[in-house]
């Protein structure tokens, strides 16, 4: 660490000190920032990275500043003379970055920023990380073990709000006495600590559907060939059913909870239950999807293409819509209906594996086996791991063994 013992050297004798180490300090730095873009990028956070060597000026203020409580003999540390700041996006990648640097650095001490703020002051909340250096940097840069560095952990609203406080505030010298300008800081940074909670309820919300999303795909999937062969079902009971809530996003996890869960017919009920709102196209569209794809499950195969056509009809550009009604047909025996609708999602998106896929199978029941095996290919080169091709490749293989067989037992 930077370390001044008092009396405070005259300012010249300290800025020469501090010229003579500053490249250094900036080799330094850059290593110890790489080490620690290393160690959150390895866990798959995606921070921005700011560092800085502390300007002469403001460590020269900070030291007169400490040594006006202390007396001679004693030294003046700046422990943060080389700072590394990590901004992410939410609130939860600040405890996961913690984690990560805390196994990866030699970290000595950590401070909470704004914990012990109470609920009528201002100011930013952050986490300070102190750490020495590493013992090969410290050894290469002759800084020595004792060396220690400051990395701070922030979202990009708290790193905001302390920009703007530091300019202010602190910077200045600003004391805010006078309660109006008291009532704006802390109107200001209210504002920021509620959106920061607000983007991370979000994220919560959108993960939590994305889950349900695939696992209702992924069902899907699992369903096209394992459909029961049974009797078309005519209807289904679209009475109500008590979600517990009568927002539309509550509404739609509790569906697609019970779609996951193969609770087919209240799934169909609540989407019903959110068709009848009214909902504004876009989402009626995915809503008549989601039922389309529970009433496949039930075998009702014709309230499933009245349901992907509902999609198609409210948003043209539905590959997936395209896709789901295709399958279906397909099951039916509408070969050409089928083909016709897997080519128009292709055309919408020629890298749709799973429509390459049923257009392939579909291909093949028609005995063209020629555009069978492009699309295979294709979709093969495009995602060799997915599910949907290795479900193919299996096809295949199968195909061509029992072919094999024949052939030796004609002989």
């Amino acid at each position: 660490m930077y370390r001044v013992v008092l009396p405070v050297p005259p300012r010249p004798e300290l800025q020469r000190v501090y010229e003579r180490h500053a490249a250094i300090l900036e080799s330094a730095l850059h290593e110890l920032q790489r080490t620690i873009k290393g160690a959150v990028e390895s866990q798959g956070l995606r921070p921005t990275l700011k560092y800085r060597i502390k300007s002469f000026d403001s460590a020269y203020e900070k030291i007169l500043r400490r040594s006006r409580t202390l007396t001679e003999g004693d030294a003046v540390e700046i422990t943060d003379m080389l700072g590394v700041r990590v901004i992410c996006p939410f609130v939860e990648d600040i405890a996961r970055a913690e984690t990560v640097l805390r196994d990866a650095l030699d970290v000595v001490e950590v401070e909470r920023k704004g914990a012990d703020l109470g609920a009528k002051e201002f100011g930013y909340a952050s986490v300070h990380l102190l750490a020495r250096l590493p013992a090969g940097l410290a050894e290469r840069s002759e800084l020595g073990e004792d060396w220690l560095y400051e990395v701070q952990l922030r979202t990009i609203l708290q790193d905001a709000w302390a920009e703007v406080e530091h300019e202010l505030v602190y910077k200045a010298d600003l004391t805010p006495v006078d309660d109006q300008l008291r009532r704006k800081l802390a109107a200001l940074n209210a504002n920021l600590t509620l959106s920061d909670i607000i983007f991370q309820e979000i994220r919560d919300y959108s993960r939590t559907m994305q889950r349900q999303l695939m696992r209702r795909r992924e069902t899907f999937w699992s369903q096209i060939d394992d459909v029961p062969e049974r009797e078309t079902v005519d209807s289904i009971d679209t009475d109500p059913i008590n979600t517990g809530s009568d927002t539309i996003d509550s509404m739609l996890i509790a569906a697609l909870h019970a779609h996951n869960q193969k609770d087919y017919a209240a799934a169909i009920r609540i989407y019903s239950d959110i068709l009848a709102y009214g909902p504004i196209d876009n989402v009626a569209a995915i809503i008549h999807t989601h039922r389309g794809m529970a009433r496949f499950a039930l075998n009702d195969r014709v309230g499933a293409i009245e349901d992907f056509s509902a999609t198609i009809r409210l948003s043209p550009q539905a590959v997936r819509a395209y896709y789901y009604r295709g399958v279906v047909q397909r099951h039916l025996g509408q070969l050409d209906a089928a083909l016709t609708d897997l080519s128009r999602g292709l055309e919408l998106d020629p890298y749709h594996v799973e429509s390459l896929i049923a257009r392939a199978r579909t291909y093949r029941e028609r005995g063209r086996n020629a555009e069978a095996q492009a699309d295979y290919e294709t979709a093969r080169k495009l995602d060799p791991e997915h599910q949907a091709v290795l479900g193919m490749q299996a096809e295949i293989e199968n195909g061509v063994s029992a072919e094999l067989v024949r052939r030796i037992e004609r002989m």
